[in-house]
């Protein structure tokens, strides 16, 4: 059906233009199917979650290029779920014909001397290892990452600076046939800011950020609806030391008030990692890797230490803590108050495949668990990626949780497995 309407589009644009009217028109998408089961993952909310769902989101995106300086593109989505365990089934959770525009933007390319381009509309924004800039909508999951925003990208000789400024709303008007589902994210919000990658040295690229954030009316665990306001600067660096060995190292601070509540938080991410020459069939690459997000200090008065997501609510070292994350201050995936240890291994088991194994061991800052200590316990995740055809992939991705004293005592451990498909069009 799809084919015949693009056919019939391109038809049109012969009649009125030329061929290159039709060749600067494309469409594609994709189909994900994911069987997710979550076995007693704790969290700080008292209980564990204990589900087993099926989710389905399927994309649709076109895009007209205009001449060659402006494209518009946009991509149309929708996701339904099917719980087999742990949920009754709901409208919310299952919107059948609930369609999502995830894609709204049009590019403005070579404005000025040519070093300048312009993004604006709904768009997603991905910078480094995603620690403070990947997702604009938590609170669905994976079903949408966008911003709407405004982008501005300079090149500059060896720097690319792209400046921002984004505004997210709770609730997505933008929708189709719109149901009654969870918000995008809990509050409106909206922030400014540049992220900068800098390549004046070959072998010591780094890349440079600042962003200030609103958050109005936020509602989290400090029970105040006062506008959160904070500013965070960083800086990543990515040495490449020769003979294999290569280093992530990711540094930020963070100041701001919420109401009467001063805002703290600092964070560091670093990882080695060291792939032989000589590596056989199975290409091992061996990595090792520290994340420390600071806590807020419950004894602090008017002082919150706690590392504050930005734009980073999403798995980013685990699917399966993410969850155990609701109930802290910042919900699901509100990544703050961890100190954790990693090492790991990546494989190519087979042609067109991937694995991937790591163990971490987690610790918290400060004691805002259940239980009567800062371990939060041992992690252990495999991921299995592979490729069965050029529009066909997947991955099996298994977790397990051997929780610490940071919950209470008869706590259960906790399982993660999910099965992936995704096949593109």
């Amino acid at each position: 059906m799809m084919k015949k309407l693009s056919a019939a589009f391109a038809s049109l644009l012969l009649c009125v233009g030329s061929a290159t009217a039709a060749e600067a028109f494309a469409w594609g998408g994709d189909l994900r199917v994911r069987v997710t089961d979550l076995g007693d993952i704790p969290h700080n909310a008292g209980g564990h979650f204990d589900q087993v769902f099926n989710r389905n989101r399927t994309r649709v995106w076109l895009q007209y290029q205009t001449d060659e300086h402006t494209l518009w593109r946009a991509r149309f989505t929708n996701e339904f779920r099917f719980y087999d365990r742990g949920r009754q089934y709901t409208k919310n959770w299952d919107p059948l014909n609930e369609i999502i525009v995830d894609e709204l933007y049009a590019d403005f390319k070579n404005l000025g001397s040519g070093n300048l381009a312009l993004r604006v509309g709904r768009q997603e924004l991905i910078y480094g290892t995603g620690k403070v800039i990947l997702e604009g909508t938590p609170s669905d999951g994976s079903r949408t990452l966008f911003f709407n925003a405004l982008k501005a990208s300079l090149q500059m000789g060896a720097n690319d600076i792209d400046f921002l400024a984004v505004y997210n709303t709770d609730k997505d008007y933008a929708a189709i046939n719109r149901e009654s589902r969870l918000r995008m994210i809990e509050h409106d919000e909206a922030g400014i800011g540049f992220y900068g990658k800098h390549r004046q040295l070959a072998n010591m690229p780094f890349e440079s950020y600042w962003i200030y954030k609103v958050e109005y009316d936020s509602r989290t665990a400090l029970r105040t609806l006062e506008d959160a306001k904070f500013h965070t600067v960083g800086g990543r660096f990515m040495p490449d030391f020769g003979n294999g060995v290569k280093a992530n190292i990711e540094l930020a601070l963070q100041h701001g008030d919420h109401g009467d509540i001063r805002l703290r938080g600092q964070m560091l991410d670093a990882e080695l990692s060291y792939r032989p020459a000589m590596g056989g069939t199975l290409k091992p690459a061996f990595v090792a890797g520290y994340y420390y997000l600071s806590g807020n200090d419950a004894r602090s008065e008017g002082r919150n230490e706690g590392w504050h997501p930005v734009f980073s609510r999403w798995p980013q070292i685990s699917e399966l803590y993410v969850y155990s994350l609701v109930g802290t201050q910042y919900g699901v995936a509100g990544w703050s108050n961890l100190d954790s240890f990693s090492i790991g291994m990546d494989l190519v088991p087979f042609s067109d495949g991937s694995l991937k194994l790591r163990y971490h061991k987690l610790y918290a800052n400060e004691k805002d668990g259940s239980g009567t200590g800062k371990d939060r316990g041992d992690l252990i995740t495999a991921v299995l990626g592979f490729k069965l055809s050029p529009s066909l992939t997947g991955h099996v991705w298994g977790e397990w949780l051997q929780v610490g004293d940071y919950y209470a005592k008869g706590t259960d451990d906790g399982q993660f497995l999910r099965a992936n498909i995704v096949y593109s069009f």
